[in-house]
């Protein structure tokens, strides 16, 4: 026993006070849980792209939320408490295995056979519910929140369960009650514990390592999904325009958003979390645009009518970036906001015209507007951004 317990490192309560002198960054170990929540999300991405309509982008959004939770989940467990030891990471590693095994039946999901998506979504969270039973067990200054996290995600997993026997469309109303309850979870547990904030720059650089990641996929995804495309002119140009959205979405995030929340409001803190799914979920809608587009150019009607979902991913991306920028104080209506909520309001437009502009006219104008707001934003601010810093 002695000699397994030099591997054991029980959790502890991981603050801003405790760390005030130490950087916090993410760890190996949490860089590889994002790269196995990424597949999810690129299947998600990929099955969207075989069910480019109004249903399927609705199934989109809404398988989304799981998938992106149960990465908070992790996230926020590991801020707050992660040790990184041996019963850490055999319990990490197995909800990525359970990651790995959800995005296999998102497909099925998509096609309303949904079983095993909320059977693989049930094990993510015992995996978390132990997580949490081990910290209520170790920090008893945390048993509030601990505790708390264990009754929310416990009755979320029951529904999960039951929806195993309930015949489509009574399953998925059950998933959005079981998401409703973890949904509701946070802002009552980081109330329970406020004279313990977390790590001020912890939560910003995780959200952020998760969107460059995403970023990185809808790329990656679009050479994948056009690797059969006979290349031309056009769909070569179109490429290029896929390319120059996706740098400017970069250049916009990383250099000019301020992810600085005050640590004396928890509403700004979960306004900062819960606009994230926006921007990863509109990234990756992004991302299947650009590569509806780019097979639009090819000869035939496929996808003719399709360049609303680039307009859609854009402006998801950019209305959440709006929102976030207003609850950051200073909390004021600047340029920066505007040309959020402009630009978004473009991709409304372009939403609505998706029958008379073809996707790739689409496209090139989201670019155009993206490009324009970094031209913008480069000759309007004398500095660059102070690094991100956010305390719950």
């Amino acid at each position: 026993m002695a000699g397994v317990a030099r591997f054991l490192d029980p959790p502890r309560l991981r603050t801003a006070t405790a760390e005030r002198y130490e950087e916090r960054h993410a760890t190996w170990l949490e860089l590889f849980v994002d790269l196995v929540f990424v597949v999810a999300i690129a299947e998600l991405g990929t099955t969207f792209a075989h069910h480019v309509d109004l249903g399927g982008f609705l199934r989109y959004l809404g398988l989304f939320v799981p998938v992106w939770w149960a990465w908070a989940g992790f996230a926020f467990y590991a801020t707050r408490f992660d040790t990184d030891d041996l019963v850490y990471r055999a319990l990490a590693l197995l909800g990525m295995f359970c990651v790995a095994a959800l995005a296999t039946t998102v497909p099925s999901a998509f096609e309303g056979r949904g079983n095993g998506f909320a059977l693989a979504y049930a094990a993510i969270r015992v995996v978390i519910v132990l997580l949490y039973v081990r910290a209520w067990r170790h920090v008893r200054e945390a048993r509030a929140l601990a505790g708390w996290f264990i009754a929310m995600f416990g009755i979320a997993i029951v529904f999960w369960l039951v929806s195993l026997a309930v015949p489509s469309p009574g399953k998925y109303v059950l998933w959005a009650v079981a998401l409703a309850f973890e949904l509701a979870a946070p802002p009552r547990a980081w109330r329970l514990i406020r004279h313990a904030p977390i790590h001020p720059a912890h939560i910003p650089e995780r959200f952020g390592l998760l969107t460059i990641i995403v970023l990185g996929e809808a790329v990656l995804a679009v050479v994948i999904g056009t690797v059969d495309v006979n290349w031309s002119v056009l769909s070569g140009t179109t490429a290029f325009a896929g390319f120059v959205a996706a740098a400017a979405i970069w250049w916009i995030y990383f250099e000019f958003f301020d992810t600085s929340v005050a640590s004396s409001s928890v509403a700004r803190g979960m306004t900062f979390v819960y606009a994230h799914y926006f921007v990863a979920a509109g990234i990756a809608a992004l991302g299947v645009g650009v590569r509806v587009a780019i097979i639009s150019a090819a000869p035939g009607n496929a996808y003719a009518h399709s360049g609303w979902v680039a307009a859609a991913g854009a402006g998801l991306y950019m209305f959440a970036l709006g929102v976030i920028q207003l609850v950051t104080p200073p909390t004021v209506f600047d340029v920066d906001v505007l040309l959020r909520f402009a630009t978004a309001a473009l991709a409304l437009v372009l939403v609505a015209l998706t029958n008379v502009l073809s996707p790739i006219l689409v496209l090139w104008i989201v670019a155009a507007a993206l490009v324009a707001q970094v031209v913008v934003e480069l000759f309007s601010h004398e500095e660059h951004r102070p690094e991100p810093a956010m305390s719950i």
